[in-house]
């Protein structure tokens, strides 16, 4: 077969267009680590916190949880770590991260749905289990109130719990985890076997 001339100029091109290729990804992998981070893209979704705690959870600096008949205060000086009201012994490590987390969940993790009163105006809380809730949990930062939350009953399916906030008449389904993190961290503090 006999080359064309076509075909010969097409691959002289080529060369030329490969180098210009490598040349943009080079410059561009200089200025990445030159800025050291990625350019953002819109394909990214930024993270987005969404819980009812409105604050940072760094800036709850004294936790009281009740458990039925039992509470428990925990407080935290600014740039601090938690230890027990009345005491300077700070928290143990299980007990602090325990803490952290449940605190941090009342921070980022929203209501899975938002009950107002008209929706369940005929059925009483005992319903869900605030007329004598599992749990409740007050949140301040040392000057005043930041919330205080009741959890309730766990919805039919198991997934999902009732919660109120104080001075509120809405109800609200929060994923199971985020009032199980409070019970957990009453039942530490109790010695008693944490329940599923």
């Amino acid at each position: 077969m006999v080359e064309t001339p076509v075909t010969a100029r097409r691959r002289r091109g080529r060369p030329w267009l490969s180098y210009c290729l490598a040349l943009l990804a080079v410059g561009f992998m200089v200025l990445m680590a030159l800025t050291g981070k990625l350019s953002e893209t819109r394909q990214l979704v930024r993270f987005e916190a969404r819980g009812v705690l409105p604050v940072l959870p760094e800036q709850v600096r004294r936790v009281e949880l009740r458990l039925g008949d039992h509470t428990a205060t925990f407080v935290r000086p600014a740039q601090g770590v938690w230890t027990r009201s009345g005491s300077k012994e700070v928290l143990g490590d299980e007990l602090s991260s325990h803490l952290s987390q449940a605190v941090f969940f009342m921070h980022t993790s929203g209501p899975v749905r938002v009950m107002h009163r008209e929706e369940y105006r005929s059925t009483p809380l005992q319903e869900f289990g605030l007329e004598q809730p599992r749990c409740t949990v007050v949140l301040s930062d040392g000057q005043r109130v930041l919330l205080e939350a009741s959890f309730g009953a766990y919805n039919p399916e198991d997934l999902l719990q009732y919660m109120q906030l104080k001075h509120s008449d809405d109800l609200y389904l929060m994923s199971r985890f985020v009032g199980q993190a409070w019970e957990h961290l009453g039942e530490h503090v109790q010695g008693k076997p944490a329940t599923p």
